[in-house]
């Protein structure tokens, strides 16, 4: 019988001395920012939720082409996580997993359910928990019209492709998937698509013999070209630097050949600092006016953070709640400034 990780299919090896994937930071789950010595912790999970919910089409497009490429604007995808019921999926399921409806109001095609996994590491993925999520959201859904999709962000040997369970001589039961494996796809051959979601990844894809700088800023400006909404443009401009980070020199060069798109980012988040203390500074005055006491200001300003940590990364659990209501002034003033940049919840409290 086939187990979790020695299926007959294996997806195909890297070839030798390919180093896809080596400059993946997070090893360790850590990474050392550019031009400062801490580390911190990095929440993969998040930044390709992010990316995936809010690009669903162009991501639909990328991972399953032959279906997707041709999408048009009639087609409604819909992510299902809130109409889910966590005590039959699991905890596990709403950490890794995104599923989207893919709906046609014309009835030309039946309404499917794309299910997408995002996996760090290839090596704790189990292709028997994929099929079991696969199995509850049919009967929770009352759907067997599923599209399983699992992302790795690095490569391995030994991912299984395919599920065979049975006696050798008759095979009862099948399951595969479609892997997307990304230090496995050549970032040179996908610069400068029209695609947002195919140029955000370009820095997870292999580098060999390319110039990161070049990789890194071809993304950023074809974020910019394709982006407009500004918090869009901050939020996935800091997902592709945090998958190639540069060292000092790099850094001095990428400043130099994209000097354009480095001022543009620095109004960006100059624009954007400014608009959410002026509304904290406005929510904190008026709470202060309504309840006249010194501390209404303070309490405005928590409440217009949680409200944005709320809206940014959903809903906040008690332990974050009693954070912010026991934060002092100047710590609520560090958790707004790291919730301009921060890739997930947990940064914006790390980053103190």
């Amino acid at each position: 019988m086939t187990t979790d990780n020695d299926g007959p299919r294996a997806c195909p090896p890297p070839s030798p001395g390919d180093g896809a994937g080596k400059d993946t930071p997070g090893a360790g789950r850590s990474i050392v920012p550019a031009g400062g010595s801490r580390t911190r912790r990095i929440s993969h999970d998040q930044y390709f939720k992010s990316l995936i919910t809010q690009y669903p089409r162009q991501a639909l497009a990328l991972f399953d082409p032959a279906r997707f490429a041709s999408l048009d604007e009639s087609v409604i995808i819909t992510p299902l996580r809130q109409e889910l019921p966590p005590d039959r999926l699991g905890e596990r399921f709403f950490e890794l997993d995104i599923p989207l409806e893919v709906r046609w109001p014309d009835g030309s095609r039946e309404t499917m359910v794309i299910l997408i996994e995002h996996q760090t590491v290839p090596s704790r993925f189990r292709i028997k928990k994929l099929l079991k999520y696969y199995v509850t959201l049919s009967e929770v859904l009352h759907t067997d019209i599923i599209t399983p999709i699992v992302i790795f962000l690095r490569d391995g040997r030994g991912i299984p492709a395919r599920l065979d369970m049975g006696p050798p001589e008759r095979r009862y039961a099948f399951f595969d998937y479609i892997p997307v494996i990304l230090p496995r796809w050549k970032a040179i051959e996908h610069l400068g698509t029209d695609n947002v979601v195919e140029q955000v990844l370009l820095t997870t894809m292999s580098r060999k013999g390319q110039d990161k700088v070049l990789i890194l800023g071809q993304a950023i400006q074809a974020l910019l070209r394709l982006e407009k909404n500004i918090d869009n443009q901050l939020n996935f401009e800091r997902f592709i630097r945090t998958y190639a980070p540069l060292d000092a020199e790099e850094e001095r060069r990428y400043n130099k050949t994209y000097a354009k798109e480095v001022a543009h980012m620095m109004s960006v988040r100059e624009e954007v600092i400014s608009s959410v203390r002026e509304e904290l500074e406005r929510k904190g005055e008026a709470r202060g006016r309504l309840i006249g006491r010194e501390e209404g200001r303070g309490d405005g300003q928590r409440h217009t953070l949680a409200r944005l940590l709320a809206r940014r990364f959903g809903p906040l659990d008690a332990e974050t709640g009693k954070r912010l209501a026991a934060g002092t002034p100047e710590q609520l003033d560090r958790w707004t400034d790291a919730f301009l940049t921060a890739g997930s919840l947990e940064e914006v409290f790390r980053l103190q």
